[in-house]
């Protein structure tokens, strides 16, 4: 005798068990995968601002490592001198090795300047000319944002460090821009420094101390 077989379906308390273990299976996972996502941010983050670190201190070795004595003439046709620095302007000099991938009719010397613009950023700006004329604009690029305790100092031939270069002039705030020094101050001839330090607080960086040999110093 044959007997048809019983059908048999969930009950109400093994759905509701099913779906309870769903939801915390659910929710174990999407927690797991909310800190992977997290993370992964947060570590690309900090790679973009270790890369932009990077970029920044490279940058400046190429150009103050590069650094000649070559005096040049700003847009009031005043002499300035190779290099010039204080805490009132940064500071601006004279590099070597422009590259020239494009062979457009120019001197290999560039004319550079670093400073903290109005918005505590670490500002580079090069001029297209040596010795400028009354249009000569800089072109500037942004390094470091929200930088502070920003300090420049210079190595002497008696390896005394010094806050502004030329030594022991007096650089006035009233005329003096980014071009260098007062006419006065700068028409003697001045040799590099035998090296550059540079100091300043970033928020995910704390205190930075950066030091750069110059290769155009008389040693």
């Amino acid at each position: 005798m044959n007997r048809r077989a019983r059908s048999r379906g969930f009950t109400l308390i093994e759905l509701l068990i099913a779906i309870s273990v769903f939801v915390v299976m659910a929710a174990m996972a999407y927690g797991g995968l909310s800190a992977v996502i997290t993370s992964r941010e947060t570590i690309t983050a900090a790679l973009d601002r270790s890369k932009i670190m990077q970029m920044a201190v490279w940058r400046m070795g190429n150009d103050l490592e590069q650094i000649v004595n070559r005096p040049i003439r700003d847009s009031f046709g005043d002499t300035q001198p190779a290099i010039a620095g204080s805490p009132d302007i940064g500071i601006v000099f004279t590099r070597n090795g422009w590259r020239n991938p494009l062979g457009e009719i120019r001197s290999n010397l560039q004319r550079v300047s670093y400073r903290i613009d109005e918005d505590d950023n670490l500002v580079r700006a090069y001029w297209r000319v040596l010795d400028q004329a009354q249009d000569s604009a800089p072109v500037e690029s942004t390094l470091v944002e929200d930088v502070s305790n920003v300090e420049w100092r210079f190595l002497d031939n008696d390896r005394q460090w010094q806050d502004r270069w030329p030594p022991n002039s007096a650089l006035g705030a009233a005329g003096v821009g980014a071009s260098g020094l007062p006419s006065e101050v700068a028409s003697a001839q001045y040799q590099p420094p035998l090296a550059i330090e540079l100091r300043f607080t970033a928020p995910a960086w704390g205190n930075i101390r950066l030091m750069f040999m110059v290769a155009g110093a008389e040693k």
